[in-house]
């Protein structure tokens, strides 16, 4: 820490003096990672009083993140995976050759590493209509996504990583990445991660789900602040499926969502746009997610235990009969952020605490909304859903409903419900109206 201190406070004095000349690029490197930033003077250069961050251009950064500070663009070696067709070239780095070998089929490419302490890169670039990547391995590693195109014509996904380790993904910038599999796939997505996936750049990635899901993570699945744009096109089942099927309670935290950034849209799923399986958890701390819930009996994001809303955009478009925008099976803590949506689905709910006590059930005797900051604006239009008589609600609470800040504002028309309570409502603080006027239970 002190000698990466001692580096970047050398690196300023030499950026600060030609900055004063005219405006620089420099390149932030952690990892596999360089961002490039220009300076545009040099007051756009400062240390936090602790010397704990840097802000640079508006941006602040972890110090004992920063490997290193160039002005001249870095250079990683890499495994490099190229698709021309029903074609792949693979391309080892001499220094890699005993660790990462390459079996290649047509345009279907298998990568063995048998590394257990040095982290790869991979750059995936190029298309194929009959290709895929499986890479197999006990070892974290990065994925460069630079312009790849894969539509997998055999039994496998896509993109299929078995390392069950941290699997950093990359949108290169200015770059647009598709992934498709087909009804053969006999995995659970059209991209399957074994491990944790945490994704991020300024591209764009495409993912159709022919087979199951579309994304399938075994665990936590992350997007990080950097993330550019994510779209689910459409899947036979859950557009982003997080969890491995484990139904132990000390496995919540592998089954989690965490969105700190990125525009992630999801469309077209004949199950839920985004599950938190098995006792799973859904973090939402920035970032804009988009969720179109079609289905009947559909969810945009559910959550078997927690949701937790910190900060982002939830917008929800639910047109399916008795679906839901957001589901949470034990409790819904929303302190700040904004969640917006229309609702028009028979019987459909924005919003639903559930509380079930089946001894089938992950989570029993939930059904818990705490409102503590996230403003919500909701249309409910849907009426009623003749075969069981629900109702089209903005907000449906099994258990406790408690508001202490923000400002929650909900209109309805064709016999729906604004908010319907079957707990103890407390209202201390914030603004709460159904068809502008404040609720009471």
């Amino acid at each position: 820490m002190v000698s990466m201190m001692k580096n970047i406070l050398l690196f300023a004095f030499f950026l600060l003096s030609a900055v004063s000349l005219h405006a620089q690029k420099i390149y932030l490197c952690e990892g596999f990672d360089a961002d490039d930033i220009t300076l545009t003077d040099p007051s756009n250069f400062t240390f936090s009083s602790d010397q704990k961050t840097v802000t640079i251009e508006g941006t602040t950064y972890n110090i004992s993140d920063i490997d290193s500070i160039t002005f001249a663009e870095p250079q990683f070696e890499s495994v490099d995976i190229v698709w021309n067709g029903s074609s792949a070239t693979v391309n080892i780095p001499a220094s890699l050759q005993k660790v990462v070998t390459a079996n290649i089929n047509g345009g279907h490419v298998t990568i063995i590493s048998s590394t257990t302490d040095q982290e790869i890169l991979y750059t995936l670039s190029g298309s194929s209509s009959n290709g895929s990547l499986t890479i197999n391995g006990n070892y974290k590693f990065t994925m460069h996504l630079k312009g790849v195109s894969l539509t997998s014509g055999n039994a496998l996904p896509a993109l299929n990583i078995l390392c069950g380790k941290r699997i950093e993904m990359k949108m290169m910038k200015g770059t647009t990445n598709s992934f498709e599999d087909n009804a053969m796939n006999t995995s659970k997505g059209a991209v399957y991660i074994k491990g944790h996936l945490e994704v991020k750049g300024k591209g764009t990635l495409n993912v159709t789900g022919k087979s199951s899901h579309a994304l399938k993570v075994g665990e936590y699945c992350q997007f990080k602040s950097s993330t550019g744009d994510v779209n689910i096109l459409s899947a036979v089942s859950d557009g982003i499926h997080c969890g491995d099927g484990s139904k132990l309670a000390e496995d919540y935290e592998d089954n989690r969502l965490i969105v700190n950034g990125g525009n992630i849209t999801v469309s077209n799923c004949k199950s839920d746009c985004i599950d938190c399986d098995d006792y799973g958890t859904a973090i939402i701390n920035g970032g804009t997610i988009n969720l179109n819930v079609s289905q009947s009996d559909g969810t945009g994001l559910k959550a078997d235990s927690i949701v937790y809303m910190n900060g982002g955009t939830i917008n929800l478009n639910v047109t399916g009969n008795i679906s839901e925008g957001i589901r949470y099976c034990y409790a819904g803590y929303f302190d700040g952020g904004s969640i917006n949506g229309t609702i028009t689905g028979k019987g459909a709910r924005g919003l639903k605490a559930k509380k079930t006590t089946s001894a089938t059930d992950t989570v029993l005797n939930g059904g818990y909304s705490y409102w503590n900051g996230t403003n919500v604006t909701l249309s409910a239009t849907g009426g009623t859903y003749t075969a069981d008589a629900s109702k089209c609600m903005g907000i449906r609470s099994d258990n406790n409903m408690t508001v202490t800040a923000g400002t929650i504002a909900i209109t309805t028309s064709n016999s729906s419900t604004g908010i319907s309570v079957k707990g103890t409502y407390k209202q201390t603080g914030g603004t709460v109206t159904v068809d502008g006027k404040a609720f009471t239970n």
